[in-house]
C-alpha cells in the first residue's frame, strides 16, 4: 500500500516536473518567438525610417544644388557639400542595417552606385555651369537627367523596404505558428498557461497598432515627398524660364543700346525708354528671387514654443501697410482675434501680409475697398480638408480674412495655392504666383490648413485655420 502511494507520489512528482519543464520551455519558447518579433519590427521600423531619411535627404542636396545655380549664393554651395555628405551619413546607416540584420544586401550596394552617380552629376553640373555658364537647354537635360537618377534611387529604396517587408513577413508567419503550438501547449498545461495566452494576444493587439501608426506616418511621409518633388519641379521651371525671360530682356535691350550708341547721332530717349524697361526686368527678377528665398525659409521645420497675440499681430500688418490702403481709401474691419495662441510671430505676420495685400491688390475698381478679419472657434468635425484632420487637434481657430474684391472662380479654389500658379497675367496684376504657396505652408508649419471660397465678381473669403491649442 505504501508503495502504491510512493508511486503514485513519484507519479504527480514526475507529472509536476514535466508541467514544470513544459511551462518552462514553452515559456523560454514563447519569450524568445516574442523577442524576435520585437526587433523584426523595429528592423523594419528601421529601415522604413532610414530609407525615407535618404530619400528627404536626397532632395534637400538636389534643392540646395539648384538654389546654387540659381543664386550663385557660397551659402548654397555649402549647404549642398553638407547635405551631401550627410547623406552618405545616412547610406552607411542603411547599409550596416542591412549587413546586420542580412536584409536588402545587394539592393544596398545597388543604392550605393545610384547615389553616387546622382552626387556626381549634380557636381557635374555645378562645375560645368560655374566654369562654361550653360545655357538652358543644357540645364533642361541635366535636370531630366537628375530626375530619372532620382527616380531610380527611391525605386531602389523600395525595394531594400519591399525585401524587409517580406522578411518580415516570413517570420510574422513563423510566429504565428509558433504561437499556435504555444496554444495547445498552454491548454495542456492549464490554467497558469491562459495568462501567457492573454499576453501574447495583449502584446500582439499592440504590434498591430504600431504597424498602422507607422503606416499612417509613412503616408502621411510619402505625401509630403510628392509635394516636395512637384515643387522641385516648379523650380526648375522657374530655373528654365522664369528667371531666364528677365534676363532675356535685359540682354535684348542692352543690343540695342549698344546699337544705338554706335551712331553719331542717337536718341536720347529712346536710350532711356531701353533703360528703363531693362531696371523693369530686373526688379521683376528681384522680386522673383526675394519670393523663392521667402518660400524656402517657410518651408523649414519651426520649434512653436512661443504664444502671441495675432491682434498685435495684424494690427503691426496694417502699419506696415498703410500706404496702399489710404491709397486706396480700403476700410479694414478686425474683429477679436485669438490672443494667446502657441505660432511663430515672422511667420504669422507673413501670413496676413499676403493675405491682406492680396485683398488689397485684386480690389474692385468700382468700389470702395473693405476687408474684415474674425475668428471663431470650430470642432474638428467642421474641418474642410481630411488633410488638416490627421493633424490630431480636436480644437481649431478658423480665421477669416474677407473682401469685396474682383474674386475669382471656385474651381480655382485648390489651384491658387500652388506654387507659381496664377489666374491673371503679370500685365494686369503683378506678381510671383508664390505668396499664397507661402501662406499655405505657413498654415502646415503650424499644424493647421487653409482654404478659400470665391465666386467672380463678388469678393473673395480664405480661412486660415490653426489648432486651438489649452490656454488659446
Amino acid at each position: 500500500m505504501i508503495k502504491k502511494k510512493l508511486s503514485y507520489y513519484n507519479y504527480f512528482l514526475i507529472l509536476s516536473l514535466v508541467l514544470i519543464a513544459g511551462y518552462m520551455v514553452t515559456s523560454i519558447l514563447f519569450l524568445n518567438r516574442t523577442n524576435s518579433s520585437g526587433l523584426e519590427a523595429e528592423s523594419y521600423g528601421k529601415t522604413v525610417e532610414q530609407s525615407n531619411a535618404i530619400i528627404q535627404q536626397v532632395y534637400a542636396m538636389e534643392a540646395s544644388a539648384y538654389g546654387y545655380l540659381l543664386t550663385d549664393s557660397k551659402k548654397s554651395y555649402n549647404e549642398f557639400i553638407d547635405n551631401k555628405n550627410a547623406l552618405y551619413e545616412y547610406f552607411k546607416s542603411l547599409h550596416s542595417h542591412c549587413h546586420d540584420f542580412q536584409v536588402g544586401e545587394k539592393q544596398s550596394h545597388h543604392l550605393k552606385e545610384l547615389l553616387g552617380v546622382r552626387i556626381a552629376t549634380l557636381e557635374k553640373l555645378i562645375l560645368r555651369d560655374t566654369l562654361h555658364n550653360l545655357d538652358n537647354r543644357i540645364r533642361i537635360s541635366f535636370l531630366d537627367e537628375g530626375k530619372k537618377q532620382t527616380d531610380s534611387i527611391v525605386s531602389s529604396l523600395e525595394d531594400i523596404r519591399h525585401q524587409s517587408e517580406l522578411k518580415q513577413s516570413e517570420n510574422r508567419l513563423k510566429a504565428i505558428e509558433a504561437n499556435e503550438n504555444a496554444m495547445f501547449m498552454l491548454s495542456f498545461f492549464g490554467v497558469v498557461m491562459l495568462f501567457i495566452v492573454f499576453i501574447s494576444f495583449t502584446k500582439m493587439k499592440k504590434e498591430i497598432l504600431a504597424n498602422e501608426k507607422n503606416t499612417a506616418e509613412i503616408n502621411q511621409i510619402n505625401v509630403e515627398l510628392k509635394s516636395m518633388n512637384e515643387n522641385l519641379e516648379n523650380f526648375a521651371y522657374v530655373a528654365s524660364h522664369d528667371l531666364n525671360e528677365p534676363l532675356r530682356k535685359i540682354r535684348t535691350f542692352g543690343d540695342l543700346i549698344k546699337s544705338e550708341l554706335e551712331h553719331d547721332e542717337y536718341d536720347k530717349e529712346l536710350i532711356i525708354s531701353h533703360l528703363s524697361r531693362m531696371q523693369d526686368a530686373s526688379k521683376r527678377m528681384q522680386q522673383l528671387i526675394h519670393d523663392l528665398l521667402s518660400y524656402s525659409r517657410v518651408s523649414r521645420q519651426y520649434e512653436l514654443a512661443d504664444r502671441i497675440n495675432l491682434n498685435e499681430v495684424v494690427n503691426s500688418v496694417l502699419i506696415d501697410l498703410e500706404v496702399p490702403i489710404n491709397e486706396l481709401h480700403a476700410e479694414v474691419v478686425i474683429k477679436k482675434l485669438p490672443d494667446n495662441i502657441r505660432a511663430d510671430t515672422i511667420q504669422m505676420r507673413q501670413l496676413f501680409q499676403n493675405l491682406i495685400s492680396n485683398a488689397l491688390k485684386f480690389h474692385s475698381p468700382n468700389m470702395r475697398p473693405k476687408i474684415i478679419i474674425e475668428a471663431t472657434e470650430v470642432d474638428v468635425s467642421e474641418l474642410p480638408s481630411e488633410e488638416i484632420k490627421v493633424n490630431g487637434h480636436n480644437q481649431y481657430w478658423k480665421i477669416s480674412i474677407s473682401d469685396n474684391g474682383i474674386g475669382f472662380e471656385q474651381k480655382f479654389a485648390e489651384k491658387i495655392f500652388a506654387v507659381f500658379q496664377r489666374l491673371h497675367g503679370r500685365s494686369n496684376f503683378e506678381g510671383t504666383g508664390i505668396g499664397l504657396s507661402i501662406c499655405k505652408k505657413i498654415c502646415e508649419n503650424h499644424m493647421g490648413g487653409i482654404t478659400a471660397i470665391s465666386k467672380e465678381g463678388e469678393g473673395a473669403a480664405f480661412f486660415v485655420f490653426l489648432p486651438r491649442n489649452e490656454h488659446s
